[in-house]
This record gives C-alpha cells, structure tokens and sequence, in this order.
C-alpha cells in the first residue's frame, strides 16, 4: 500500500493501475446525479484522469488532484485540457488555494478513501467545499471481497457504516462489485462555514425512520402515478410556512387526489430558489414531471402558484424510493410462518463439456444409476447452489471447475412423487470445456459414481430416461440461447 509521494510516482512509473471506469459506474453516475451543464466537479486523487475526463464529457467544468506528478503528466497526455490537473496532497496543510472558493456541485474519490490516513477530516473538509444540493462520490473496493493481502486497498462495512453516518443523506449502490456511495449533507459543527454558499443551504437534519417527522402532499393522479412507478424523484413546492418545515430525513406521505391510494418516502435534499426559472435551469426537469417538456413544466408550475405564491421563493424536495415509515407487522413469526408452507431441497450442479461441445457425465452407482452432472444437493449449512456444485466437483471428479462466475444455464423445479416427497429446486451453472488433458484427469469417487462418458446428444439419449434427458436437452438448448433457462419436471 503506497503511503509516499515517491511510491506513488514509482506506482504509475511501474505500470500499475486500478481497474477502468465501467458502464455500471457511468450509469450510476448519470442516474444519481444532477445534469452537469453549469456545474463544477473536483475529482480527487484523479491518478491517470480517466473519471475526470468522463466527467468533462458529461459538462461538468473539472477540477482533477493528486499527488502524483508522474500520474498528471499521462492524464494531461491522454485527455488534454479535459480538466485543471492539479499536483495537490488532498490532506496535506495547505489552504487549497489552487482549488475554486465558490466550491463544487459534485466531489468524487475513486480507489482513494481507503489510502486516506485522515478519513473523517479530510472527508469532513471536502464536504465543506460542496456547493448546497452537491454530492460526494465514493467508489471503493469491499473489504469482504479483497484478497488479505491487499486489504489496505479497501473499506470493511463497519468502515463503510461509520463514514456514511457523518451524511445526513446517503445512498449506496453495488457497482460491479465496488461500493459506489453518494453522500449529501454533511453533518457539521455549529460555527463550521460552508464554501461558496450561493443559494440558501439545505437543512440536513438526520432523522431515524421510528421518529421521522411526516409531512402530507396530496398530488394529481398523474403525478401520483410518476412517483408510484419510481419515475418522478423530485417535488416542487413554495416555501410557505408549512413546506419550510421541511427536513432532510423527513418523511413525505403522497396522498392521490382520485383514489385512496399514498405511499411514503425519504426526503433526501431540500433546495430552495428564487424562481421557477432559476429551479429548473438547475435541476433536471425530467425528475419533476417525466412526461412534459421544460416550457410545458414552467406552465404547469405557473398555473399552480400565482406570482405571489412564486415569490415565496420554490423549493426542491429531492426523494428516492426508500420507504420512510416501518411497515406493518407480520401475522406470525418467520418460525411460524416455516411451519406452514412446503418443504424444498436444492442443488447445485455444473454442466460440462468436451472440446467439441459434447455434454460429459457421471454415472451414479445409486438406485436407477442415473446419468448426472457433477454437483450435489445442497446439505451444508451456509453454501450457496454454486458453492455447493464446485465442491462436489473436487469431491466427485478430483477437478475445480466452475471457477469465476459462471453463466446460470437452466433453473430446474421438481415436483414431489413417489421417489421424493419434497420438491426440488435446481441450479445448472455452465462449468465449461473441458481438454482431453483434463478428461484423463478425472478421478471418479467410487462410492458415488463408478463411469464418466462423452457423447453427443443422439448417443445420450439413447442412454437416459426420458426425463433425465429432457433436463439435459433443455440445458444444452439454453447454453446455445434457443430456448428458457426454466424446466418444471414432473416426477
């Protein structure tokens, strides 16, 4: 883990990088954000400038740090005047004269929270630096999912939980296997300023869901069908004195004016303007009615609130989907509830083939002595289908198979008969090809199976029972994208 100026420079030098931005972060980033046209970004600990530059493409007008000499001089040679590279130790003692006093709508750190020897401060710093309704971005590796060796390079969930606490709104996001965090509010000392405040800031007051305050809005049908549908994140409102109570952490309960129906949200951001016109220039007119145009929208919002009304000054009420009070309580306990309901099995199995395609199998020395994949129930407490079908790979073949992640082929459900009183639900994972050296490999387990075989489809159903083969069928025309990867057996 490089802790130095220098092992960092000799890090980049060597060649050595985090893995590129993907689709899914690009995503997130475009989903969760507000449009960038206008807006200022800092991207900290920007290495190579690969996320900087994704961000000047959006419109942002970027800022990009780090500490690495070596690093800026190949961002500046790969994007250009993409953004402002600025060689600057984020929590080093300096008054960041380089950076913009009027401060950023958006605030990323990606592979760089785990790196930081000073997390809460300098995390704390930078959410001063934040404009009101801006986002900091987190992207990090998991702990959990980081060999021990390398685990400096990543955050544990206890780590992860007390940083999103210091927010006072916090949503995460599973980015390919990365937490991608984005943090609004941050939570600070009383006499703590806040950087180029151009509009009043948002309350962030952080309310635990058993003592949140509810606030009711009664909306049209149509803008009640918008939030029911997840489409309609933002509600506009004036600043009367009754919407002004309104917090960060709140709970809105929506109301549709033609039915009973109401459901509840999280009150994320609250951004006060001085104009329909000022609200809508910084927003993202799509999140506060999906299905009307900009000047359409600026008509709708007229027609609801006189000038007088409008000169109280609009409010931004930002929400997501998280429901906001505790649901109902179920009728019995989930003991109970096991009691009443039909009892399953499960398995696990991979599916494997030769180098021409032809499905190998093992031939059980059990009952009918079926023909069967490589895999097993599942009989070990806390294994998953994969888990349980790569280790009984090892265990029946003396092969480890399956490794990666392997696509999911056929999702098999049994109905219980006279050879099994339960159903079975099974999961057939493709275990790929298999050389001819790897065949002569294969060490059976004599006390499960006694012959393993190649054929192509013709020879095995020849072989199997009809049902077995219609499993095997079904997988095969699944692998190749002719057909569902469902099958119900009958027994």
């Amino acid at each position: 883990m490089f802790t130095t100026q220098d092992e960092w420079d000799r890090g980049f030098a060597d060649g050595r990088r985090y893995r590129q931005l993907t689709d899914v972060e690009r995503s997130l980033l475009a989903t969760h954000l507000p449009p960038a046209a206008g807006r200022r970004a800092l991207d900290v600990g920007c290495g190579t400038g690969e996320l900087a530059a994704h961000l000047a493409s959006t419109g942002y007008t970027v800022d990009a740090i780090d500490w690495s000499e070596t690093a800026l001089a190949e961002a500046g040679t790969r994007h250009g005047d993409a953004a402002r590279w600025l060689r600057l130790d984020v929590e080093g003692n300096h008054d960041g004269a380089p950076l913009h006093a009027d401060g950023y709508d958006l605030i990323t750190l990606r592979f760089v929270a785990p790196f930081l020897s000073s997390r809460d401060r300098t995390l704390d710093a930078l959410g001063h630096r934040l404009r009101p309704g801006g986002a900091l971005v987190l992207i990090t590796p998991l702990a959990a999912d980081t060999p021990a060796e390398r685990r400096g390079i990543a955050l544990d969930e206890d780590e992860l939980a007390g940083l999103q606490d210091r927010w006072a709104a916090a949503e995460r996001h599973d980015a390919d296997g990365l937490a991608f965090l984005v943090l609004r509010g941050p939570h600070q000392d009383e006499t703590a300023s806040h950087v180029g405040a151009r509009r009043t800031p948002s309350r962030t007051q952080s309310v635990e869901p058993a003592s949140r305050r509810q606030h009711h809005f009664h909306l049209l049908g149509r803008y009640y069908g918008q939030v029911e549908s997840g489409r309609k994140t933002i509600e506009v409102r004036v600043a009367t004195p009754e919407k002004t109570e309104v917090e960060v952490g709140d709970a809105i309960v929506f109301h549709d004016r033609e039915s009973d129906r109401e459901l509840d949200i999280v009150v994320k951001r609250v951004t006060p303007y001085t104009s329909f016109e000022d609200l809508l220039n910084a927003e993202d007119p799509s999140r506060i009615d999906p299905d009307a145009p900009r000047e359409d929208l600026l008509v709708n919002l007229r027609s609801f609130y006189p000038p007088d009304k409008e000169a109280l000054g609009p409010l931004a009420l930002e929400f997501d989907h998280r429901p906001a009070l505790p649901g109902r309580s179920l009728p019995m306990t989930p003991s109970q509830y096991a009691q009443t309901v039909p009892h399953h099995t499960a398995y696990g199995c991979l599916y494997i083939r030769d180098e021409h395609d032809r499905p190998v199998q093992l031939r059980s020395v059990y009952g009918t002595r079926l023909w069967q994949f490589p895999g097993g129930n599942l009989d070990v407490q806390g294994e998953d289908p994969l888990q349980t079908a790569r280790r009984e790979a090892v265990e029946e073949t003396g092969l480890e198979l399956g490794l990666g992640t392997p696509r999911l082929l056929l999702t098999h459900f049994l109905h219980a008969g006279p050879g099994m009183p339960l159903n079975k639900v099974g999961f057939i994972f493709d275990g790929g090809r298999l050389t001819a050296q790897h065949l002569r490999r294969i060490r059976l387990d004599p006390a499960e199976h006694d012959m393993w075989a190649v054929h192509d489809l013709v020879g095995w159903q020849e072989l199997m029972a009809p049902l077995a083969f219609a499993r095997l069928d079904a997988i095969e025309r699944a692998r190749r994208g002719e057909g569902p990867g469902y099958l119900i057996t009958h027994t």
